[in-house]
């Protein structure tokens, strides 16, 4: 069920003749009758937290909800104003909540209501400016219950799970081979860190790493340095689940695992050195890469996001389906902190457990500043595999990586310039993986693609339009900047007449459009060139429009060059 658009609402009200509205409430749609335009506002903003903290819902106002009959049920609005209503409802909402508001038409009453639309909040738990929280209970808005406030808050990243004391857990709990584990890990990381030295006890070492604290053992310190027997007894939803499928309908391999983070993820990286993760073997001149299907470095990332990310009050578990051409790392909770599948390379990060993911870092296990994405992405585009996906149904988060078949020209250009000194950031692959199955890109493609502003992807398509990258020529009189592959990359990437039919998008139109300029103008420059051809005025535009000046002002041309050196114009030749 969703939450009724505007259309559903207005056929609901024929039904009023006869039933009356409250008959037509559910947990996702209330009807109130307006008083005045400030009462009727603290109701919408009461309102908005309640359908924020559960799935959503619509309010309409205007509507007498406990008569039969149209006409005197269908009593309208008085006067308001909607961006005021907007502003008010995020002002007096915490956190804010950006509400919908529409005017419905109607012949009874005053003439029209008002529908105050929410969606289910990211952040819950939700209240008002005065401190109210409410959910919604089927058809009521009732106070939030304290304890499942304090989950939501958990949930929600509010609050920080990882760091709150595990339940009555001394230090005599944990396990001194974990603990023993963990400086192994950061032995291999960083050998020079002065938390190795031998004068640290494994109590001021578990509290530099901040998951002992003030003498107690935390959620975070369990999880990574507890007995199995203790996290079993107290954190019963901890459980890492690996399945490996053979094929669809088999499984080599079903193993689920209760100990500590570090001994999983020991565990895991065993699994991905062995036979169950093979290499291809790529060679080039006196040249060999050894490509595995899925990189240990990239699975574990993705397990440690999982597991540093994930709701410890699910129920659920951290699962691991690994198949032959995919690799799928799904975490319960969904994403914070406004990340969506859609901008999760460029969003900021919000960890749910703040103290996991720092103890992760001392440990130099993973790094912060968003540096996990691209430890994830890079070295499988690297590698001319597929671009990575995220998805979500706001309960749990799924991480796909894809194996299937290794692109060979891909893996050996980016080689090729390592090997020189031109190592590739995140937008680079990513423009050349899009281009490896497509002629062009232009500013909409590169928009979603880069996961940024249109202003922002042209941008970077202009970077890698000029040294050093130079990876793409613009092309084109079209107003969204479009660009494919430069000769030589597309030589090396896709070969050598995807190159030759891209820069043949209709050259004989643009010859003909600037011979009929200068006959009617008498001449023309740079500048005069890219603004008929609509190219634009950025440094590649620029190139372009000197490059097609020179070709046709050539020998062979119909052009001849005048003037200034500084400032050329062309005219017609006395023979053309």
């Amino acid at each position: 069920m969703t939450i009724p658009d505007n259309d559903e609402i207005l056929a609901m009200l024929d039904r009023l003749e006869t039933i009356p509205a409250d008959s037509l409430e559910s947990d996702l749609l209330d009807f109130k009758l307006w008083e005045n335009s400030k009462n009727s506002l603290k109701v919408a903003v009461e309102y908005a937290v309640c359908f924020a903290n559960s799935k959503g819902g619509a309010l309409v106002f205007g509507i007498n909800d406990k008569v039969i009959g149209r006409g005197n049920a269908v009593q309208g609005v008085g006067h308001f104003c909607l961006d005021q209503w907007k502003q008010a409802i995020f002002n007096d909402t915490r956190p804010h909540i950006h509400a919908e508001l529409a005017e419905l038409n109607v012949p009874e009453g005053t003439g029209k209501l008002l529908v105050v639309r929410v969606l289910k909040g990211n952040d819950p738990p939700y209240g008002t400016s005065a401190g109210l929280f409410k959910v919604r209970v089927a058809k009521s808005c009732m106070p939030l219950d304290p304890t499942e406030f304090a989950r939501m808050q958990v949930r929600s990243g509010v609050v920080d799970w990882s760091a709150e004391p595990a339940q009555n857990v001394t230090f005599a709990e944990l396990d001194a081979v974990e603990i023993a584990r963990g400086r192994n890990f950061l032995r291999r990381y960083q050998p020079d860190s002065p938390l190795l030295s031998a004068q640290i006890s494994d109590q001021k070492f578990l509290e530099s790493l901040g998951v002992v604290s003030t003498g107690r053992v935390t959620n975070a310190g369990l999880l990574l340095f507890g007995r199995q027997d203790i996290i079993r007894e107290i954190m019963p939803q901890h459980q890492v689940h690996y399945v490996h499928l053979s094929s669809p309908m088999q499984a080599a391999r079903n193993a689920s695992w209760t100990d500590g983070l570090l001994a999983i993820i020991e565990r895991l990286e065993a699994v991905f050195e062995g036979p169950t993760n093979p290499e291809y073997e790529l060679s080039f001149g006196f040249t060999k890469i050894r490509i595995p299907a899925f990189p240990v470095d990239v699975v574990r990332e993705a397990v440690l996001n999982a597991l540093t990310h994930r709701d410890y009050l699910s129920p659920n578990e951290v699962l691991i389906r690994h198949a032959n051409t995919q690799l799928a790392v799904t975490s319960p909770g969904g994403f914070l902190g406004g990340i969506t599948p859609s901008n999760i390379l460029r969003q900021e990060p919000f960890a749910r457990n703040r103290r996991l993911a720092e103890a992760f870092e001392k440990l130099r296990l993973v790094e912060r500043a968003g540096m996990g994405r691209s430890r994830i992405f890079i070295p499988m585009l690297r590698y001319g595999k597929r671009i990575p996906e995220y998805e979500s149904n706001g309960e749990r988060v799924t991480l796909r990586l894809f194996d299937g078949s290794v692109d060979e020209r891909m893996a050996k250009l980016v080689a090729k310039w390592s090997k020189e000194g031109r190592d590739l950031w995140l937008d680079s692959l990513l423009i050349l993986t899009y281009m490896q199955n497509h002629q062009y890109i232009a500013t909409p493609e590169a928009t979603n693609l880069l996961q940024t502003s249109q202003r922002e992807a042209l941008d970077i398509l202009e970077s890698h339009s000029m040294p050093p990258l130079s990876i793409l020529e613009r092309v084109g009189r079209s107003k969204p900047a479009k660009y494919h592959l430069t000769r030589g990359v597309a030589r090396d990437l896709v070969g050598r007449a995807i190159y030759t039919h891209a820069r043949s998008i209709d050259p004989d139109r643009d010859k003909e459009a600037i011979r009929n300029y200068v006959q009617d103008h008498g001449s023309i420059n740079n500048s005069e060139l890219r603004e008929l051809l609509g190219l634009g005025g950025s440094g590649s535009a620029k190139v372009e429009s000197s490059r097609l000046l020179a070709k046709y002002s050539g020998e062979s041309g119909f052009l001849e060059k005048f003037g200034p050196t500084n400032k050329p114009r062309y005219r017609l030749k006395a023979d053309s």
